[in-house]
């Protein structure tokens, strides 16, 4: 199957692993922002939490797509014109021209669709309060219990990608999200005249 064959050829691209981290990291990080900013505002529906991670999710998914696609198809392209020139051939319909398209699009795929998965994730828990199965309140917490666990997560995936200390490089990431949670903090205790 050609689709598999990419895929395989995809979980080996190093931009691919970038791409995953530091945008679910963005994922999770406008996560947190929205979660906290929506306890301290004392909203007190979880349909508003949903919908606003949700549309920060989906415009960062957009954006992610968008714009991965156009850089990855261009520093491609860019390769193989430079090809091209040396073997004095058109390469657009051969496997190589084809895998530009298609490694370009998995790649801008993953770019934008990891926040997207990331932020379902950590909503969850306001969808559960949606339905009344779980109070508001300790759906704030659990949401932000699942933010630094992610958080943990993704640093300890990039400790095994850098072979260093997988506590270590988790905490760094965790880090990350107790700064972002102090600065909102910071800012929801001000008073705008």
């Amino acid at each position: 199957m050609e689709i598999v064959k990419y895929l395989r050829i995809l979980r080996e691209e190093e931009i691919a692993r970038r791409y995953f981290v530091m945008n679910s990291f963005d994922g999770v990080l406008v996560a947190l922002g929205v979660v906290i900013a929506m306890y301290l505002t004392g909203i007190d529906e979880p349909r508003v939490v949903i919908v606003s991670c949700l549309g920060a999710a989906i415009a960062i998914a957009v954006s992610g797509v968008w714009s991965a696609y156009a850089a990855e198809r261009a520093e491609r392209m860019k390769a193989l014109r430079e090809l091209e020139r040396h073997m004095l051939k058109d390469l657009g319909e051969t496997r190589i021209g084809k895998r530009v398209q298609i490694m370009s699009f998995l790649i801008a795929l993953v770019n934008g669709l990891s926040p997207l998965f990331v932020s379902l994730v950590l909503i969850f828990p306001f969808v559960i309060s949606q339905f009344d199965l779980l109070p508001l309140e300790l759906a704030f917490y659990s949401s932000i219990t699942l933010i630094l666990t992610v958080l943990f997560l993704l640093g300890v995936f990039v400790g095994k990608i850098g072979e260093e200390n997988l506590m270590k490089s988790g905490m760094k990431m965790v880090l990350a999200g107790i700064v972002v949670g102090v600065i909102i903090f910071i800012l929801g205790g001000l008073r705008v005249v």
